[in-house]
């Protein structure tokens, strides 16, 4: 691997943290090192102001979009480029890049794409399976990345959208220390009970003194007790997260927000793997069970409690 490498991570927003810690590790070993990373516009905050960063190319959803994205990484004339997304837009992105190298996992989906298929690399420690951080960081060992102790997630919230949302929620009456609830996930299974979610948001108002603030993409469904900002973009994601005092919610890309936030986070699954999905380097608790209805309301406070949130 030379001076110029571009990293293809479309989609989902904790995949793009989960990768920072490898980005930051790159840095380390090769300051020298110019460093582009291709992602789908909304997730962008996820890297803005990271200083692993050199650039960001967007790419955004549409043909003529797709090629503006292509001129631009073509433009960084990467030496090589590492796909981390198995979709068909990542693998054209790759294939007309100009790099030399093209290099993916094997097994990953469109490797015709890609000259270099590098094997998943087995845990060193005994594990089953490795964390999706170590995960990620072994293709880039493969390529000369030395194996190390790898750091936290990172994020840079903006600092004017902290503002922001501590407005919007002060005109929504929430002035002191409140709790983030992550309520939604990308399938029914994955969902804690409202209901549950509404009996949690009860006992930290009665027994903590704290609010609960949920958000949404859309509209959203709102909650008794619960205040939801609706309409809310990534970047007000990570702010409204910035400025909680503690995150409990299902698995999705809002638990690893809170974990590149340093805050104490407490992560509720149904079915995930959670040694390979778990809240990475932050004082976190996780509680799992199928349905997710079999948590309890005392199982999650008590986990709240383990971890001094």
């Amino acid at each position: 691997m030379k001076h110029r490498l571009a990293i293809l991570r479309l989609r989902s927003l904790g995949d793009t943290l989960l990768m920072t810690p490898t980005l930051d590790a790159l840095k380390r070993w090769r300051p020298e090192l110019r460093i582009a990373v291709a992602v789908e516009p909304r997730f962008a905050p996820v890297l803005a102001r990271n200083p692993a960063v050199d650039q960001i190319v967007e790419v955004p959803a549409g043909a003529l979009g797709r090629w503006r994205a292509l001129a631009e990484l073509r433009a960084f004339k990467p030496e090589t480029v590492v796909g981390l997304h198995g979709g068909s837009t990542a693998a054209w992105l790759a294939r007309l890049s100009g790099a030399p190298a093209r290099v993916t996992f094997e097994g990953l989906r469109h490797g015709w794409a890609y000259n270099q298929l590098t094997p998943p690399q087995a845990p060193p420690d005994g594990r089953a399976q490795l964390h999706t951080v170590e995960h990620v960081a072994s293709l880039f060992h493969e390529l000369g990345m030395p194996l190390e102790e790898l750091g936290p997630l990172r994020i840079f919230p903006r600092a004017e959208a902290r503002a922001v949302v501590r407005k919007r929620l002060a005109q929504r009456g929430v002035m002191g220390a409140y709790a983030f609830l992550n309520t939604d996930a990308r399938e029914a299974g994955m969902r804690w009970p409202l209901e549950l979610f509404q009996a949690l948001a009860a006992r930290l108002r009665s027994e903590r003194g704290m609010a609960s603030v949920a958000c949404s993409a859309g509209p959203g469904v709102p909650v008794p007790g619960v205040t939801l900002v609706g309409g809310t973009t990534v970047e007000e994601l990570i702010a409204l997260e910035a400025e909680a005092a503690l995150v409990v919610g299902n698995d999705g890309g809002p638990v690893h927000i809170a974990a590149a936030l340093a805050k104490p986070v407490v992560a509720l699954y149904s079915t995930t793997n959670v040694p390979v999905w778990s809240p990475w380097r932050t004082r976190a608790r996780t509680l799992q069970a199928t349905p997710m209805g079999e948590l309890s309301v005392d199982q999650v406070l008590g986990a709240v409690d383990s971890i001094g949130g």
